[in-house]
């Protein structure tokens, strides 16, 4: 290697470390995802200055082609811990609705964009390739909002068995087709038999391949590192300092060791399958599935040690945008990246919704679980990667369509999974729109009557509420919840009321205060009331900090969301009246405060 070369690699790898970071953190602020970031800032030090470049310093591209093999590396480490998710145990737990919802939108989005490509005149094999390759999800994105936003339960369970169990089935098929073409590639004329026997034989070498990686972990990682014990007792993988300084220590500890063991085997098997021309990603996700299923789940836990995921993705995605060239983005490209887009986007949405209505799945969560299928990137834009490598204009024709593409929908899919995300947490919590069921519970509030005062105990309203600040204002309103044994648990309470409060605060103006939140196990609705002088109020944050002294908190059973908005509903009704408002400001007690919300419900 010339001298020239090895500093430019050192200069190029610090400039697309830095340029992804600070990407990452720009998008990020504008609330599209540091993914997006990270692929723009490998785009800029890598086709940009190329272009600026090249003619003056012809060693800057030999440099940046030197590193494209650590997103192989990269790639085949996060294969690898996808097997984990095909444990029998966890598959037992996902479920066959999320199998059947996974099978149905995969297959919907690999026909709908093979189909619409072959329309467009590409070769079939070329045309399969890019169906396989939209089938693919990524869970990166949804998983940090989801963790963001503290969203657990069914969604977060039943959107991550679907997510991996996507990408297994987009690996398989992927790395079939791949193989298929390579083989056609190869030969000018080749019948059925002569494409399908050598598919399948690679198929099974690059299994035993994965199989050979096991036994290599078997053997090497010891069961001791897999459970060490804390001072209580319990077992506990990932124990020590930040990752840097454990990797680079004489004695690094167990699961810095395991995950250096990991990466070591797993790039010895992915390297031999390519030199043997074997689909690699099945060798890497064969590994996996052996090892979670007849070894240790605990050894996956190795792969997001400390701060090595942060440090391996921001590298990857980075790599995956200095890839890319500048012809990509040709204009007489984007007829392709639209169809992509079209047929993507429909395939995921139609396909996961069609899932969800033969699952017989709540409405609920038929109208959010299609949105969250929209990420797209980094399994996806390495394996364009790949295509471009080992099929030559062809694979071109794919990277330079899929690259666009999956900024396009990074995009997309943030704003698109936060914004849904944020609808299906306020339902969960009690709060917002019960998505997609506005019109159900406006018949409901006009056929079923409820009058405020047929849920509030009059042992519930504090005329005046004795409280100086919001945090004392919810607990003397739980406390008065408590004694006339609505609830059992205060504390599970004013965890739930914070929580909504947390989504945004609930003074609506005017001085009024509605809290609220749906209790789990609770059997009937009921409502507190808190109010103070004119002249007095307390800060809730909200609405220009303004003071607050009518203040009203509900809550219901978690079975009852319709329910809890009738309440709401009634309440915002019975507020809406000037008269009403200053009436109860002006109440002297309790029994005068019913009197007048009597009077006007």
């Amino acid at each position: 290697m010339r001298f020239e070369v090895f500093y430019m690699q050192i200069l190029s790898l610090g400039l697309l470390v830095l340029a992804a970071h600070f990407g990452g953190k720009i998008t990020r602020r504008l609330r599209v995802g540091e993914v997006v970031g990270q692929v723009l800032g490998g785009l800029v030090v890598g086709p940009g200055l190329l272009f600026l470049l090249e003619h003056e310093i012809p060693a800057y591209r030999e440099a940046i082609n030197s590193l494209h093999f650590l997103t192989f590396v990269f790639l085949s480490i996060i294969v690898f811990g996808i097997g984990d998710e095909l444990s029998f145990k966890k598959l037992r737990k996902i479920g066959n609705g999320a199998l059947v919802i996974c099978f149905v939108q995969a297959l919907a989005t690999w026909v709908l964009i093979t189909g619409t490509f072959l329309l467009l005149g590409f070769k079939p094999i070329v045309a399969f390739i890019i169906g396989s390759i939209g089938i693919a999800t990524a869970p990166a994105v949804t998983f940090v909002i989801m963790n963001k936003l503290e969203i657990t339960g069914k969604m977060r369970n039943m959107l991550g068995g679907i997510v991996v169990l996507d990408d297994v089935i987009e690996v398989i098929i992927f790395s079939v087709v791949c193989q298929v073409a390579l083989l056609l590639g190869n030969h000018s004329e080749i019948s059925i038999e002569g494409i399908f026997f050598p598919a399948a034989k690679s198929f099974i070498f690059a299994v035993l391949l994965g199989l050979g990686v096991f036994a290599a972990l078997r053997l090497t990682v010891e069961r001791k590192w897999l459970r060490p014990k804390n001072g209580n007792g319990s077992v506990d993988a990932t124990l020590g300092p930040e990752f840097l300084s454990r990797l680079i220590s004489e004695m690094p500890g167990p699961s810095v060791e395991i995950f250096i063991i990991v990466a070591g085997c797993v790039s010895l098997g992915v390297g031999l399958a390519l030199h043997w021309h074997l689909p690699f990603l099945i060798t890497a996700i064969a590994a996996g599935v052996f090892i979670a299923n007849f070894y240790s789940s605990e050894v996956f836990k190795s792969l997001r040690v400390e701060n090595a995921t942060s440090m391996y993705t921001l590298v990857f995605f980075a790599l995956i945008g200095a890839n890319a060239k500048i012809e990509s983005f040709h204009p007489e490209n984007f007829l392709f990246v639209g169809a992509y887009i079209a047929t993507r986007g429909l395939g995921k949405i139609g396909g996961t919704w069609l899932g969800c209505k033969m699952t017989r799945q709540e409405k609920r969560f038929t109208q959010c679980l299609p949105k969250l299928m929209l990420p797209q990137a980094g399994v996806a834009a390495v394996e364009a990667y790949f295509v471009a490598t080992v099929l030559g204009k062809d694979g071109e024709a794919v990277l330079s369509i899929i690259l666009p593409a999956l900024i396009i929908f990074e995009i997309i899919g943030v704003l698109a999974s936060e914004r849904t995300l944020m609808k299906w947490r306020s339902w969960s919590t009690g709060g917002g729109e019960l998505i997609g069921e506005e019109e159900i519970i406006r018949d409901k509030l006009e056929k079923e009557k409820l009058s405020v005062a047929s849920v509030l105990n009059p042992d519930c309203v504090k005329v005046p509420l004795k409280a100086k600040s919001k945090g004392e204002a919810i607990w003397e309103l739980i406390r008065a919840l408590k004694t006339t044994g609505y609830i059992e648990n205060p504390g599970e309470v004013l965890e739930i009321i914070l929580e909504r409060e947390r989504q945004g605060g609930t003074a609506l103006g005017d001085g009024i205060a509605i809290l609220h939140g749906r209790i789990p196990n609770i059997s009937k609705p009921a409502v507190a009331l808190g109010l103070l002088p004119d002249d007095e109020g307390i800060v809730f944050g909200g609405m220009g900090d303004l003071r607050v002294n009518i203040i009203f908190m509900v809550i219901s059973p978690s079975k009852s969301p319709e329910q809890h908005l009738q309440i709401l509903a009634a309440i915002a009704k019975l507020l809406a009246a000037q008269d009403v408002r200053t009436r109860l400001r002006r109440a002297k007690d309790e029994s005068e405060a019913m009197e007048i919300i009597k009077e006007y419900a």
